[in-house]
């Protein structure tokens, strides 16, 4: 996992926002958030194993292992306040990661999720069993396959393995008991996203018993690699309830790295 780390102006209590990839995806994902977020945010792009500067690791496909992961790379962080956003598969991550710190007396300040029916829906027709080619469609329907990676054959395969192994982590994390959290938690919709349009979204007000809305964006699935999205992620983490907004302030436009 390697964080990207914006050193928080003097006097600023640092916010991490911990953010967890798509399946298939890594901690690239979030490379632009840094900036458009500003410095009093710590943002922690989460790269599971299997992927980038972490290829030859095994991959997490199971519940357990994935708790035991993020445990290990993240720490106790029981004093320091956090986010988490996850997008797509990510967002079933984030909430198996909030109910495990929740378990442990040490919930985040909220949860976001973008892209991805609540755990307690009807899975998505995209199974870790598809067949090349419907695998491939599908990706393509969400316009998930960069044109660089379908022209060589064995990056392709290498990809396909990956996302395979990531739909087995969804898959896993749909099976698991579900228990509602006690943060607000708010859910965000492209509003051109084949797989998880507003409605489908709404359904993760299931998933806590605090504060819940649910937001359209401009984008289809992901959205997230929007420039424009972590300013408006911004906006909504500024103006969140019960003391939030004085956890996050609007930032400076001071971006200094931290050493």
């Amino acid at each position: 996992m390697i964080p990207a780390v914006l050193a928080p102006p003097p006097g600023a209590s640092p916010v991490r926002l911990l953010c967890f990839h798509h399946a298939g995806g890594g901690a690239s994902a979030f490379t632009s958030w840094t900036h458009a977020l500003g410095p009093r945010w710590e943002l922690f792009a989460v790269r599971l194993p299997g992927r980038e500067s972490r290829l030859l690791e095994p991959r997490v496909t199971r519940h357990e292992q994935l708790l035991d992961e993020l445990d290990a790379g993240l720490g106790p962080l029981p004093h320091t306040p956090y986010v988490l956003y996850g997008h797509s598969l990510g967002a079933l991550v984030a909430y198996a990661f909030a109910q495990h710190r929740s378990r442990l007396g040490h919930p985040p300040l909220a949860v976001l999720v973008g892209a991805c029916p609540p755990p307690h829906a009807a899975p998505p027709p995209l199974t870790a069993d598809a067949d090349d080619r419907r695998l491939l469609a599908a990706l393509g329907r969400l316009g998930g396959m960069p044109a660089e990676v379908l022209g060589r054959a064995g990056i392709l395969r290498r990809a396909l393995d990956l996302i395979r192994d990531d739909l087995r982590l969804a898959q896993n994390l749909r099976a698991v008991p579900h228990e509602p959290l006690a943060v607000p938690l708010y859910a965000f919709a492209g509003d051109r996203d084949p797989m998880a349009d507003h409605a489908t979204m709404r359904g993760w007000s299931d998933c806590t018993t605090g504060p819940f809305d649910c937001h359209d964006v401009p984008g289809g699935h992901f959205f997230h690699s929007d420039p424009d999205f972590p300013v408006l992620l911004r906006t909504h983490l500024a103006r969140l309830p019960t003391g939030l907004s004085r956890a996050f302030p609007e930032p400076s436009t001071d971006h200094r790295e931290a050493p």
